[in-house]
């Protein structure tokens, strides 16, 4: 088998779970759409559209959330640049860290993610989710053996950022 198809499948794969996730879809069962279905539960507070919260101000947050975890944005890279235009929907940042200082990492990013207005989301996988207004974000590492094409002791920090209209 060739070594970067299984990279491609696991990474489409870590993708459309990611997506699935940050969309709220899952194996929670058919939806429910009358009244009582729709009526907002303790467990899911309503977040208020955060003001001034733009695809500028969210890489900002992103950013800085890396740099007080010790990790420099400029280790990584994003996807979300095609032909010099940034999407106004999204940010994303992608790197690796030595396995060892991925779970401090992401334990420091969380709290700065907040410090800046982000509010965490309840999850029950392991992906942390955060809220901003209309934008969630994702955050996960992941390890070699994950990921076959990190080297041994490396693991991946990745960062997903969309903005979903109301």
């Amino acid at each position: 088998m060739h070594r970067g198809t299984g990279l491609l499948t696991r990474h489409g794969l870590a993708v459309l779970t990611a997506a699935a996730v940050l969309t709220g879809c899952g194996s929670a069962g058919p939806k429910d759409d009358s009244p009582a279905g729709a009526a907002p539960s303790a467990s899911a507070p309503h977040t208020p559209p955060a003001a001034g919260a733009t695809r500028d101000t969210v890489e900002a947050d992103v950013v800085a959330a890396l740099r007080k975890a010790g990790i420099d944005p400029s280790s990584g890279g994003s996807t979300t640049t095609r032909n010099g235009t940034k999407r106004p929907d999204m940010f994303d940042w992608m790197g690796t860290v030595k396995t060892p200082e991925a779970g401090p990492a992401l334990a420091a990013v969380g709290p700065e993610l907040e410090r800046l207005g982000w509010q965490k989301v309840p999850a029950s996988d392991s992906v942390l989710r955060y809220q901003k207004g209309d934008w969630k974000l994702l955050l996960a590492a992941m390890g070699s053996d994950a990921i076959s094409a990190l080297q041994e002791g490396d693991s991946m920090i990745s960062l997903t950022v969309t903005k979903f209209e109301p």
